[in-house]
């Protein structure tokens, strides 16, 4: 029960943190000459500054279960700080870009360890961002919101501070051992040349979905009420990507929903073909993240980073401009297709021999 309610305050906060951020980041940060610097450097602390985070932070978790609660409680701290303390816009960025860093790798390492790779629950987590993240995006400068924002967050930071103090701070021994076996298991039964090849593909389908989310671009979306629906194909999608591959299996999820998208995106000039294909294909977010921690066993932390350092990665070429041809459903298709393709590799390396049959890690068997 203890596990769910840290659960419950990661996805709040993250739905908070994103608002608050994109809202101080949109509004707090005028156009100018620095626009565009300040924008790739508060990009580059959030998203990029994850995996040295979280390469930090599995080095602490493994002394103790408290430093990636600690982590993300600095992280709202830091958040709170950048809101209310009227900084100017230089500081206001480092402060955001670091704070959202620490609390993204905090609570997305510590939801991995918790539910032990179990993909419907870091689903539900990184799910809420996309909802805060628009929020931010088009609520206006109002002194209530203000006030209210720092409520909430200043409430979800004391929160934190008491569920942290509240583990157990030493690892258990079992737990140590657990992971040393997996780890000794994987180096002994796998390629090391297949694995480098597989994580390589799934930090590519991050970078694209990352990509194409960000050049997503539909005659229809025009208004309010569709941007809103729009993000809510998102979270849902990141969502239910969680609960179908638990339930399905991670290639099955990943590969049906991707086929699926690539049709769908061929046709999103059309509203119900749009939404569709822009939840089918998030449904692979939570799928590349279990995996990537998969093939990390006790390194949740690095992880969590790889996976944002990725999406930092297919943001890039947005801010050095985009051809205008890739603005268009053929192009989503065919970006998704590519898509499909990494993540069959991803997943269905390496290989393993049994008898006269060659076997994915995932047991699906391939003649």
């Amino acid at each position: 029960m203890k596990r769910h309610r840290r659960l419950a305050w990661a996805s709040v906060s993250h739905l908070m943190i994103d608002f608050i951020c994109a809202w101080m980041i949109i509004n707090r940060i005028p156009g100018s000459e620095a626009w565009f610097i300040k924008m790739l450097t508060y990009n580059f602390l959030a998203f990029a500054g994850q995996l040295p985070a979280g390469i930090i932070l599995d080095r602490l978790t493994s002394k103790g279960y408290r430093a990636a609660g600690g982590a993300a409680s600095a992280g709202c701290l830091l958040c709170l700080i950048a809101l209310a303390a009227g900084m100017d816009s230089y500081a206001l960025t480092i402060t955001a870009g670091v704070g959202n860093a620490l609390f993204h790798v905090g609570s997305g390492a510590e939801i991995l360890e918790t539910y032990k790779g179990r993909a419907a629950e870091s689903g539900i987590f990184v799910s809420t961002g996309a909802l805060g993240i628009y929020a931010g995006s088009v609520i206006p400068v109002i002194n209530l919101i203000f006030i209210l924002s720092g409520a909430i967050l200043f409430f979800l930071l004391v929160y934190s501070i008491i569920l942290t103090l509240s583990k157990n701070e030493e690892v258990p021994a079992d737990r140590l051992e657990h992971q040393s076996k997996v780890r000794s298991r994987k180096r002994g039964a796998v390629s090391p040349v297949q694995e480098t090849i597989s994580v390589f593909c799934l930090i590519l389908v991050v970078v694209l979905r990352s990509f194409e989310g960000s050049i997503f671009t539909f005659s229809w979306n025009s208004g309010l009420l569709t941007g809103i629906a729009l993000t809510g194909a998102v979270f849902l999608g990141k969502m239910l990507g969680g609960f179908a591959s638990d339930f399905f299996g991670s290639y099955k999820t990943a590969a049906i929903s991707l086929a699926i998208s690539a049709f769908l995106l061929g046709m999103s000039d059309r509203m119900g073909a749009g939404f569709a294909g822009v939840l089918l294909s998030n449904m692979t977010m939570p799928v590349t993240l279990i995996s990537l921690y998969r093939k990390f066993p006790g390194y949740p932390g690095t992880s969590f980073g790889l996976l944002t350092f990725a999406l930092y990665l297919g943001v890039l070429p947005v801010f050095a401009g985009v051809p205008v041809s890739l603005y268009s459903p053929s192009a989503y298709t065919v970006l998704t297709v590519i898509s499909l393709i990494l993540v069959t590799v991803g997943l269905c390396l390496p290989l393993q021999r049994k008898g006269d049959m060659l076997h994915t890690l995932n047991r699906r068997k391939i003649p």
